[in-house]
């Protein structure tokens, strides 16, 4: 049987097999609800659920009958709050997805520089840092950057400066999203991050790291696989039925929507 499947059928659930829901008005005859996953279901999913179900109903009572239908008899009704905010975050997030698929939250316009950055993490500190690469070449679709990081002592003034290893970068992504990836065909070291920024670290985030990662308990630069790992590692404590708040869980849902973003 699976998960849920006796909720629906009218079993009395256990506690970490009830579902939760919420709904609420978003316009006129738009009645919005949405069914989170049980801590079961979290638990036992392969990949991490966002919410169960969702949709927009012309009426608050056909709105409670559809997410009762998915939630079951036993779920736990919150408040029409949590709806909105879920509601206008998925709106929020999925507007930045189609504008600007790997938008690093900037204000700034991007440009290119005589430089690009790699963040680098010292174990000795425990700390992230910039390193800058020297741009060799640019044409109208790539940038040239050395492969190795950039010193004073490594430019003789000559011609056979240009002659060095380099990674060749999509140029747009650099103009348009502030940073791109090493091509996947290139051989790097456990320790070595796959991407160059426009500016340096501390220009990027100042001395904090955007909120998202804060919350999964990350530092930039992170990965997909990793962004999921720490939600895993949370979502349990998070999660009303296993001691956290749904305040708190919604948070963690929120953030791992945009770190995805923010990572992909």
């Amino acid at each position: 049987m699976m998960v849920g499947e006796g909720i629906k059928n009218g079993n009395k659930a256990g506690k970490g097999s009830r579902r939760f829901f919420a709904i609420t008005s978003v316009g006129k005859s738009r009645w919005y609800w949405v069914v989170w996953p049980s801590l079961s279901e979290l638990q036992t999913s392969a990949t991490p659920i966002f919410h169960v179900a969702e949709r927009v109903e012309e009426t608050k009572a056909e709105a409670v009958e559809k997410a009762l239908e998915v939630a079951g008899r036993y779920a736990t009704w919150i408040a029409g709050k949590y709806a909105k905010a879920y509601y206008q975050n998925i709106k929020t997030n999925t507007a930045r997805l189609r504008n600007h698929p790997r938008n690093v939250e900037s204000t700034d316009i991007p440009v290119l520089h005589e430089f690009l950055y790699r963040d680098i993490y010292d174990p000795a500190t425990k700390q992230w840092a910039s390193v800058p690469h020297r741009i060799v070449r640019s044409t109208s679709k790539y940038v040239y950057v050395e492969q190795h990081s950039y010193s004073n002592e490594d430019l003789t003034g000559s011609w056979l400066d240009g002659d060095v290893p380099a990674y060749r970068l999509d140029r747009q992504s650099l103009e348009q999203q502030g940073y791109a990836f090493i091509p996947a065909t290139a051989y790097l070291a456990n320790t070595e991050e796959p991407l160059f920024f426009n500016s340096e670290r501390n220009k990027r985030y100042g001395s904090e790291s955007p909120k998202c990662l804060e919350v999964l308990q990350l530092s930039w630069p992170c990965t997909v696989t990793g962004v999921q790992e720490a939600y895993r590692r949370l979502v349990k404590s998070a999660h009303p039925d296993g001691g956290g708040s749904h305040d708190k869980f919604l948070e963690l849902q929120a953030a791992y929507e945009q770190a995805l973003l923010l990572c992909r």
